[in-house]
């Protein structure tokens, strides 16, 4: 079997493209970090078949100091470049990024030696991995799961542990979560139906009126985390609609019933609630304590506010991604090139995916997109605006405070969190609602 070296740091793409290429071109993945461990790792085995290197990882000119090192070195092994690379392009080849796995297979493929007809002949993978908390939504399973072993490099084994229409606990679930699983597999064509099934159940759940606070917000974040999922994979659908209306209803009530900032930290640092959804409730917690105060509050308010707190990050696909909170923080996270202009135009991209759906108005369009503190919904404004929608700088600040809050790194003291937000913003406007806000500190 042929031998590729596969450099990237977005791990759910590196284990897209580790299992695919294994599969239809017959090739043993060997994963790198960077230029460095590559080129330790091509002085001792130089026979390497094919390197598949992302341009840039972090500071470094992965795909050009990979390329420099071959030709310094005479060795003539074929390099594919994942993004743009102008100072190799000549010489290599370079995709587009993010890359589609089908044309990096077509090309690896061809440079394997393995051709068109025999690509086509190879199996398809017959699982596919759902993510271990949407298994606490559930009591009981429409299909067949299994866990993966890995036998060898490239090589699993799928071992079935539960049987169409078993039953099980959340308990169960904790056990796999204990062994450090994240994703159990369920076969691929039944990918859709589960998909299905699990929506339902969660919707039967959002519905409850006496659904407990914990049950009610891991249920909500689920529903969170799977509109997440499937507008990454295919935008709203009408059978995600419902889903996300019923998880914003869902997100409302908990605030209107929980009001004491310090409990609701507690429960929504579970480790079934992801960061995401943690940011998410948090943000609209934070904005409609501050819009309550305002004269012109109206119930309406906070449904909109919940909307854009759900929608806002939704094109974002990292947690470090999330935590950006100023252009000075991508110095401090490890943000690939395509990562850094996502959350650049996250504003306004995540404003374009609720057009044509039900929840559309023209007026939460204006605080989506604007909720950055920009007009455009493009970059992260030092001096956010102060011709935005006044809902939208409601959403700066609230936005600010929650991510300093959930910084590891940052002041506890919320007091302190305060002392830095003042300093952030010099605008009067925004001013005002940060000394709102320090009504909020319990």
């Amino acid at each position: 079997m042929s031998q590729t070296i596969l450099i990237h740091d977005n791990q759910d793409l590196r284990k897209l493209y580790s299992l695919n290429l294994t599969t239809y071109s017959a090739t043993d993945i060997i994963d790198r970090s960077n230029a460095k461990e590559t080129i330790e790792l091509l002085a001792i085995l130089p026979t390497i078949n094919l390197i598949i290197a992302k341009n840039n990882i972090g500071d470094e000119n992965t795909a050009e100091d990979i390329y420099d090192y071959l030709q310094d070195n005479n060795l003539d092994i074929p390099l594919i470049v994942l993004g743009d690379c102008p100072e190799i392009s000549h010489e290599t080849l370079c995709l587009k990024s993010p890359t589609d796995w089908e044309i990096l297979i077509k090309h690896a493929s061809k440079l394997l030696g393995i051709t068109e007809e025999e690509v086509k002949k190879k199996v398809v993978p017959n699982h596919v991995p759902i993510k271990l908390t949407y298994f606490y939504e559930i009591d009981h399973t429409p299909c067949e799961i299994y866990i993966r072993i890995k036998k060898g490099p490239g090589e699993f084994e799928f071992i079935k542990r539960l049987h169409a229409q078993d039953n099980f606990a959340a308990t169960d679930i904790d056990k796999y979560e204990a062994q450090g699983l994240t994703e159990l597999y369920i076969p691929k064509d039944y990918h859709q139906y589960f998909v299905n099934f699990v929506t339902n159940n969660i919707l039967k759940k959002l519905e409850l009126s006496d659904l407990g606070i914990q049950d009610r917000l891991n249920a909500t974040s689920s529903g969170y985390e799977l509109v997440r999922d499937r507008a990454e994979e295919i935008g709203i659908d009408e059978n995600i609609q419902e889903l996300a209306q019923q998880s914003i209803l869902s997100m409302i009530k908990a605030i209107e019933e929980n009001t004491k900032l310090s409990s609701l930290l507690k429960m929504l640092l579970s480790s079934k609630i992801s960061y995401a959804y943690q940011h998410a409730h948090l943000v609209c917690v934070i904005g409609n304590f501050i819009l309550s105060k305002q004269p012109w509050y109206e119930k309406k308010h906070l449904n909109i506010f919940a909307s854009a707190a759900f929608f806002s990050d939704i094109t974002l696909k990292t947690i470090d991604q999330i935590r950006v909170n100023s252009n000075d923080d991508f110095d401090l996270v490890s943000l690939t090139e395509d990562q850094i202009n996502e959350v650049n135009s996250h504003a306004n991209d995540a404003a374009e995916i609720i057009i044509g759906t039900p929840i559309y108005s023209e007026y939460l369009y204006a605080v989506i997109q604007q909720h950055q503190g920009s007009m455009t919904g493009i970059g992260l404004p030092d001096d956010p605006s102060e011709d935005i929608h006044p809902l939208a700088k409601v959403f700066v600040i609230a936005d600010y405070f929650v991510k300093l809050m959930l910084d590891p790194k940052a002041p506890k003291n919320k007091k302190e969190i305060l002392t830095i937000i003042y300093a952030s913003f010099n605008n009067t406007s925004y001013q005002k609602i940060i000394k709102v806000l320090e009504l909020k500190i319990d």
